[in-house]
């Protein structure tokens, strides 16, 4: 990696930190470049604006979950439904760690921004849809294997899951508890029972 690359990759990754805990509109161009420690003319050679920022952030961030949740929904020595299981519950641990603050980047910047700005808006949806095709093809080898029966197809029924998911995540920031989390975690093997 150069170090441009690297210059631009500090700069994403500490002023992602920031957009995760202050949400889009209440984080300035000004918030990510004191996170850096760099001029601001230095956001403006490798960003064209706040909003390419969000979406390079998004696509880093989606890039992350998707290989964290591979290693774990593709770990061939567990039975399908456990590792979908672990997935969540591994997720549901960072949840909780922010003390309830965070929730899910996807999630935040989805609900704050899709309305208003196209680019956040079909960043968010690709990325959504990867883990919601991750989560697919565990589906369909659970019901190769006969462990589930779903009453609908397996992209579906991973929408479901991870719209169910996203949910909880919000409610979990509402009420600062980890409730929601344990309902989901809870609900969901009955969900999928064979």
């Amino acid at each position: 990696m150069s170090k441009r690359e690297e210059k631009k990759e500090r700069l994403l990754q500490l002023g992602l930190a920031v957009m995760q805990e202050r949400g889009y509109n209440g984080t300035g161009v000004k918030d990510i470049v004191e996170a850096a420690k760099v001029p601001k003319g230095s956001f403006y050679t490798y960003f064209h604006s706040k909003e390419s920022f969000a979406v390079e952030a998004i696509e880093c961030v989606a890039e992350q979950n998707y290989q964290a949740a591979a290693l774990l929904l593709n770990h061939q020595n567990k039975p399908p439904l456990e590792r979908l299981n672990d997935f969540f519950k591994e997720n549901a641990i960072d949840a909780c760690d922010s003390e309830f603050r965070i929730g899910c980047f996807m999630g935040n910047m989805c609900q704050e921004m899709a309305d208003s700005s196209e680019l956040i808006r079909l960043a968010v949806k690709s990325a959504l849809g990867k883990m919601t095709g991750l989560i697919a093809e565990v589906l369909d080898e659970a019901a190769e294997k006969g462990d589930v029966v779903l009453v609908q197809d397996a992209p579906s029924t991973a929408q479901f899951l991870l719209n169910a998911w996203q949910g909880a995540l919000l409610r979990m920031k509402a009420e600062k508890a980890e409730t929601p989390i344990d309902a989901f975690l809870t609900m969901m093997p009955k969900v999928l029972s064979a």
